[in-house]
C-alpha cells in the first residue's frame, strides 16, 4: 500500500462581495484584485514547498476556481486537473445572502446575528423564491442536482455533504497516494476539516480559516492527521489573519 498522499486546503482569495463584507454564500462573485494577489501568493507558496497536486478539486463557483487557475500558474503546471464540485460550496446564507454584516448586527442583534452566522445548528431564514431562481440561472449551478441549491444552510448541513465528498471521492485518492489541493470557501472547509480531524460542534463553530493561506494536512497510514488541525505553510501569517477573521465576527 503506498503512503497516503498530503493535502492542502486554501481558502479562496477575497471576493468582490467579500471585500464589502457583505454575506457571499452562493452568489457567484470574482475575486477582487487584492484576492488575485492572494492566491498568486498562494500559489507561489505552494511551488517552493514538497507538493505536486495530481488534481484539483474546487466548488463549482468562479472564486475558487479562478483562485485555483492562478496557483497553477505559479505552480508552472497548467496540466493539472481542475475539478469543480457541489459539495465544496460556500453554505447557503438565506435572506442574509447579499446583506451587510454590520446593517444585519444592528438589525439583529449579536445572539441572533452570531447564531445564524456561527452556530452548528442554526440556519437563516431562508431566501426568497426570486432570488433562488436567480442564482439557480447561474451558470455556476447548470447541471447539478436540486440539493446543491438550499434556500438556507446551517454548518450541519454543509458539513453532512463535505463527508460524503471526502469519502466518496477525497480520501480514495488520498489513500491512493496521490497529493490533493481543494479550495473551497470558509464554511465548506471548516466543514472538511470537522470530518478530517473529527473536532467536535464546539470546536468547529471557533475555527476561522483564513483566505488565501495553504493549510497541509499529512497522513497515518490510518489516514489520522498527523498533526490534528494541519500545518499553514506561514503559521505566523496565517494565525495573524485568523485572528483578524475572528475578531471581525468569524467566516
Amino acid at each position: 500500500m503506498p503512503a497516503a498522499g498530503n493535502l492542502v486546503l486554501l481558502r479562496h482569495g477575497q471576493s468582490v462581495l467579500n471585500a464589502q463584507d457583505r454575506f457571499t454564500g452562493l452568489l457567484d462573485t470574482p475575486l477582487s484584485a487584492a484576492g488575485k494577489a492572494e492566491a498568486a501568493r498562494a500559489g507561489t507558496s505552494l511551488a517552493s514547498a514538497p507538493f505536486s497536486p495530481a488534481v484539483i478539486y474546487t466548488s463549482t463557483l468562479r472564486r475558487t476556481v479562478d483562485t485555483a487557475r492562478l496557483v497553477l500558474t505559479a505552480l508552472e503546471n497548467p496540466a493539472v486537473p481542475v475539478v469543480p464540485v457541489w459539495e465544496l460550496n460556500e453554505r447557503s446564507y438565506g435572506a442574509l445572502t447579499g446583506r451587510a454584516r454590520s446593517e444585519l448586527l444592528c438589525e439583529l442583534g449579536p445572539e441572533v446575528f452570531h447564531f445564524w452566522r456561527r452556530s452548528y445548528y442554526g440556519a437563516p431564514p431562508p431566501m426568497s423564491g426570486t432570488q433562488l431562481n436567480r442564482i439557480r440561472r447561474s451558470s455556476a449551478f447548470e447541471g447539478l442536482p436540486p440539493e446543491a441549491l438550499q434556500a438556507t444552510e446551517s454548518l450541519c448541513g454543509v458539513v453532512k455533504r463535505v463527508r460524503a465528498f471526502w469519502y466518496r471521492r477525497l480520501r480514495p485518492r488520498l489513500e491512493a497516494g496521490a497529493d490533493v489541493l481543494v479550495v473551497g470557501h470558509g464554511n465548506s472547509l471548516r466543514a472538511l476539516c470537522c470530518v478530517v480531524d473529527r473536532l467536535t460542534e464546539g470546536e468547529v463553530e471557533a475555527l476561522n480559516i483564513p483566505t488565501g493561506h495553504p493549510l497541509l494536512y499529512r497522513f497515518t497510514p490510518g489516514m489520522v492527521p498527523v498533526v490534528r488541525g494541519g500545518e499553514y505553510l506561514d503559521p505566523l501569517a496565517a494565525r495573524t489573519a485568523a485572528a483578524l477573521v475572528d475578531a471581525a465576527g468569524g467566516t
